[in-house]
């Protein structure tokens, strides 16, 4: 049975925010995934590259560079995994 993209959401969600965490060197719960990523305490170029990279090891995939310049906030980095997710096993 394949999980719902809801449960994927969240998955992606738990996992994005606690790499970030990581990163920042920062509790989970102070990962505001709704704010511009660039914004985020202590982030920068390198550590955002970073975190693409776990997520993308993570998951066995490789997120579009094109859609990836789109991605502002954590949400949307979230969304564009949840998508390449979903588009890569069908």
């Amino acid at each position: 049975m394949t999980a719902s993209v809801n449960e994927k959401a969240d998955e992606v969600t738990a996992v994005l925010r606690a790499e970030l965490a990581e990163l920042l060197e920062c509790p989970v719960d102070q990962v505001d995934l709704d704010a511009r990523l660039t914004e985020l305490p202590g982030i920068d170029s390198m550590r955002l590259v970073q975190a693409v990279v776990k997520c993308e090891k993570h998951w066995g995939i490789t997120l579009d560079e094109d859609e990836l310049v789109e991605v502002r906030t954590g949400t949307d980095l979230v969304d564009l995994i949840v998508y390449t997710l979903d588009t890569e096993s069908a």
